[in-house]
């Protein structure tokens, strides 16, 4: 009967360490182009920023050079116009003006 309590906190303490690990790896991939979408749409609000350009911006966003840890503050801030180049790596800096031309092009008038 002694051991019982040994063993459920180390049940308790397994289980807690695989779910931070767990965690830990979910929050290290690169955002969907959905996830990254939907960010999109929720910082446009009331401006007329088509579906199909979303879907460009996303996908620019997405297959770009950013790290995964670049895209996901992108995703996750509250305000990414309060985002300062220097809240970014000098590598994700040198990306982030790599996107400029691929974003235009998303939001330039369908022909």
């Amino acid at each position: 009967m002694m051991a019982y309590p040994h063993t459920r906190r180390s049940v308790l303490a397994a289980v807690s360490m695989i779910t931070l690990l767990s965690l830990t790896a979910c929050g290290s991939e690169r955002p969907s182009v959905a996830d990254i979408k939907g960010q999109i749409a929720e910082m446009s609000g009331d401006t007329e920023v088509s579906d199909d350009q979303m879907n460009c911006l996303a996908k620019a966003y997405y297959d770009s050079d950013l790290s995964d840890e670049a895209v996901r503050f992108l995703v996750e801030a509250e305000d990414v116009t309060a985002i300062s180049p220097e809240d970014l790596s000098k590598e994700d800096q040198a990306a982030s003006k790599k996107l400029y031309e691929p974003l235009v092009k998303c939001l330039a008038p369908a022909e």
